[in-house]
């Protein structure tokens, strides 16, 4: 990368090897990998030296942090302070530069004043930056006098750090009656995005804001004229592909969950045959389903539920995505288990439900065609199980599979539970004609519910089958 090398689209290839790698490793630390772990803490210790060693600049030290974002990997302490270190030596003004006014009047500049990406390209570019300089900057943005700089420290309020977000919302206090309608309107939106105790901050800067005699913008024009739901994979995630007009172009947004919301953005308008190669694209990579808009607005709140409840706040793009829809009442609300299960059982034939029939569907359930590309990454990957499948290498799989289904398996089976649940969901938004599974999938998700013997169903021995072969074909054994 210059100005020490002489390739930088080589150089941007290795930074998205690195964070590709970078995530793999948090996927496997979110599982429960130590080694994992430390590689992570090994990689951070070994940017700090290097830091310290002036072999990395403001540059590069920015673009690993960004890499570090992406990933979703806290910076640690040591990376934080040699960062804050590194930033002094090079402004001795400090972290912040002496005439913030004329610094934010660039950042807007080059962002073309669109917060999103003002607010986006700063939380990632000082993602290895001290919380309290990164503070420093959201609050800066808010007391600066310049309309666009306030309208960016609003969205501040759905930084990833809780510091940020409180700071930003005391600086905002002082400036609320200098807010816009739009400032108020975004106020509104994220409120509940945010950690219940987190709340009252944004409460006052309304009401202060409402009381100088600014209004509430309403949402500009927007609409979804087409949603596409991925499967729910293995480890709980599920994806969202929204369509919205964009005058003669379409424009395609995005909603990941995750056990909350794990990522949302819009992408810039594209021609109509873009927004279907992309979506074709997206149907080879993972089965997708059109769904509706209630099933959207449903998953949206159950995991806005999730994400406030962990005391994280929704990512800053959940807002964009929202406008760009032309509106959403999105509010934390979690799916109740068993009030959806026995939504979906009410509409099964009685016939399904009797005793021998039930037996027998949950037996044959490994043998559901409509499961054959869902279930493919449904398989557990934790250290226990792996040292239980390491611990009985000799045993052939058959084998392995009951002793599993007896020990390692029930330990996860309200996730097991949850995860069949939510894919007859999704297979129940099909038109009737398409006569998935989902009746299959309800009943089994019962089963696990009531604790029945997984050893009597199909699609969990399946599971357990999967699990063996995955973990000795990866060479973890």
């Amino acid at each position: 990368m210059p100005p020490a090398g002489k390739d930088e689209a080589l150089g941007i290839g290795y930074l998205f090897l690195l964070q590709r790698l970078l995530e793999h490793l948090r996927y496997r630390t979110d599982r429960g990998y130590a080694d994992a772990a430390k590689f992570i803490a090994d990689f951070q210790a070994d940017v700090v030296t290097r830091v310290e060693a002036g072999q990395v600049d403001a540059r590069m030290l920015s673009f690993v942090g960004a890499a570090l974002h992406q990933s979703k990997i806290p910076a640690s302490p040591e990376l934080a302070a040699a960062s804050a270190r590194h930033s002094n030596n090079e402004d001795e003004g400090g972290p912040l530069p002496t005439d913030v006014r004329a610094a934010l009047g660039g950042i807007l500049e080059a962002c073309g004043g669109d917060p999103f990406m003002v607010v986006g390209s700063l939380i990632e570019s000082s993602h290895a930056m001290p919380v309290e300089t990164r503070s420093s900057l959201a609050g800066a943005m808010a007391l600066a006098g310049i309309p666009e700089a306030r309208a960016a420290a609003v969205l501040f309020l759905l930084d990833p750090d809780t510091a940020v977000r409180r700071a930003v919302a005391v600086a905002l206090d002082q400036v609320a009656a200098s807010l816009t309608q739009t400032d108020i309107r975004r106020l509104i939106a994220m409120r509940n995005w945010r950690p219940e105790d987190e709340r009252a901050q944004v409460d006052a800067v309304i009401r202060k804001s409402r009381t100088a005699g600014i209004d509430c913008a309403q949402w500009q024009a927007g609409s979804i004229e087409a949603v596409v739901a991925s499967a729910i994979d293995g480890s709980t995630t599920q994806g969202f592909l929204l369509v919205s007009p964009a005058g003669r172009k379409k424009r395609i947004s995005s909603v990941l969950t995750k056990g909350g919301i794990a990522d949302a953005w819009s992408g810039e308008p594209e021609s109509v045959r873009r927004i279907e190669a992309t979506l074709a694209g997206a149907g080879r990579n993972s089965p997708m389903l059109a769904v509706s808009r209630s099933y959207l607005d449903r998953a949206v709140a159950h995991h806005l539920a999730l994400s406030t409840e962990k005391r994280e706040a929704a990512p800053l793009g959940l807002l964009h995505v929202a406008e760009t829809i032309g509106g959403a009442d999105w509010q934390p609300a979690r799916i109740a288990f068993s009030e959806a299960l026995t939504g979906l059982i009410a509409d099964i034939p009685k016939t399904m439900c009797e005793a021998a029939a039930l037996a027998s569907v949950l037996r044959k359930s490994d043998d559901l065609a409509d499961l054959d590309a869902v279930a493919l990454s449904w398989f557990e990957d934790d250290p226990q199980v792996a040292q239980a499948v390491e611990a009985a290498r000799g045993r052939d799989h058959a084998k392995l599979a009951s002793y599993l289904l007896q020990s390692a398996l029930p330990r996860h089976r309200d996730r097991w539970a949850e995860t069949v649940l939510r894919t007859a969901l999704w297979m129940h938004e099909a038109p009737p004609e398409a006569d998935l599974c989902w009746r299959e999938l309800a009943l089994v998700a019962k089963a696990l519910a009531d604790g029945r013997d997984m050893a009597e169903i199909g699609l969990m021995r399946n599971i357990a089958l999967r699990t063996i072969a995955v973990l000795r074909s990866a060479g973890r054994m």
